[in-house]
């Protein structure tokens, strides 16, 4: 059952393990889901082990619900933005490093692996291109991705009518609108996937200029999904950008940010408890501690006053920039917590206000 509250955040749990945490301080920061990485499952530990163990939950012993990322990624990430040479065609890509590098990766094979994972929502493979595309690449990059989508439904299909799954007994099916920046082509991803039908729909792509999310792309995505489907804001991002999109009608948001920077000692904190919504758009409510200056050496403060997380309850950032800089491995586990206990409060002041 995915979160019957919007907006929620979910973290990445790419391998089946949010990075540092254990699956029951997830349930105590109170995170209601994770999203994992479908090529990265397929390739360790495996169909075959997944489908003995009962799925990813099982797997990871949490209950919370589960989003699979389709792999598309991976495209991006593996070929498009790096040197390793991978091949992508209408058939499926191939990638050149990995567990299954040299192997066809298919629309079919992401939705078989989705749902050994077990997850609640399953995302259909899509061509993600990268940011600065020409309109020839970005359009071959679409249709790729309807083709993609055509047959990731097709094989979901197959399988729900196989296991007799109906209603709220099976996995919901998203699929991801790409476009880079051309609006005229984020509106034709977005008309042909609606045509096929599906429980949801994504906000693909790298919408970043100079280091911000393009907003006003993002309001134009978001109005041409039905407001009955569920919207995805994939890969977004920071507290602003997070209510922000909010406010547009995205309802769902997964990033690396939280977890990622807290490894890397970027904390985020409230400056003031906010009173409103008005509030939490004002860019100026939200920085960061930076735990790893020396500043902090003798702070008795914890990382933030307005924070009731268990690590500003307990520690100081004396104690907390001590251990980060003996590269003490607890700190990670207890940076990541205040982290994802912030954004955890975000999302309560988004359904309050």
């Amino acid at each position: 059952m995915i979160s019957k509250h919007f907006p929620v955040y979910i973290p990445d749990a790419t391998t089946g393990a949010v990075k540092s945490l254990s699956s029951q301080d997830l349930v105590d920061i109170g995170i209601e889901g994770v999203v994992v990485n479908t090529y990265h499952l397929l390739g360790n530990p495996g169909v075959n082990t997944l489908t003995k163990l009962g799925g990813i939950k099982n797997f990871m012993g949490y209950n919370g619900f589960v989003v699979s990322d389709s792999g598309g990624w991976q495209i991006f990430s593996l070929i498009h933005r790096s040197d390793n040479k991978g091949k992508i065609s209408n058939d499926g890509v191939v990638f050149s490093i990995g567990e299954t590098k040299n192997t066809l990766f298919t629309p079919e094979i992401s939705i078989q692996t989705q749902f050994a994972i077990g997850s609640d929502i399953i995302i259909c493979l899509d061509d993600f291109t990268p940011p600065d595309a020409d309109a020839k690449t970005v359009l071959a990059g679409i249709n790729r991705t309807v083709l993609w989508a055509k047959r990731s439904k097709q094989e979901y299909e197959k399988i729900v009518s196989q296991r007799g799954l109906s209603g709220s007994d099976r996995p919901l099916l998203l699929a991801v609108i790409q476009g880079g920046f051309y609006y005229e082509m984020r509106k034709l991803c977005a008309d042909k996937l609606i045509e096929l039908g599906f429980d949801g729909y994504g906000y693909g792509g790298y919408a970043v200029k100079d280091g911000l999310l393009d907003l006003e792309l993002s309001k134009y995505i978001v109005d041409l999904i039905p407001n009955d489907k569920i919207k995805f804001a994939l890969g977004v991002g920071t507290p602003h950008d997070i209510v922000s999109l909010s406010q547009m009608g995205w309802n769902i948001f997964d990033c690396t940010l939280p977890t990622r920077d807290a490894r890397h000692g970027r904390l985020y904190v409230f400056n003031e408890l906010p009173k409103s919504r008005q509030d939490l758009v004002n860019r100026d409510l939200y920085s960061h501690v930076n735990i790893a200056r020396g500043l902090h050496a003798l702070d008795i403060n914890p990382i933030s006053n307005v924070c009731e997380c268990p690590i500003c309850k307990n520690y100081s950032r004396a104690y907390l920039h001590h251990l980060y800089k003996i590269k003490e491995q607890a700190v990670l586990r207890l940076l990541t917590i205040h982290n994802l206990s912030m954004y955890t409060k975000l999302i309560s002041y988004l359904r309050t206000f």
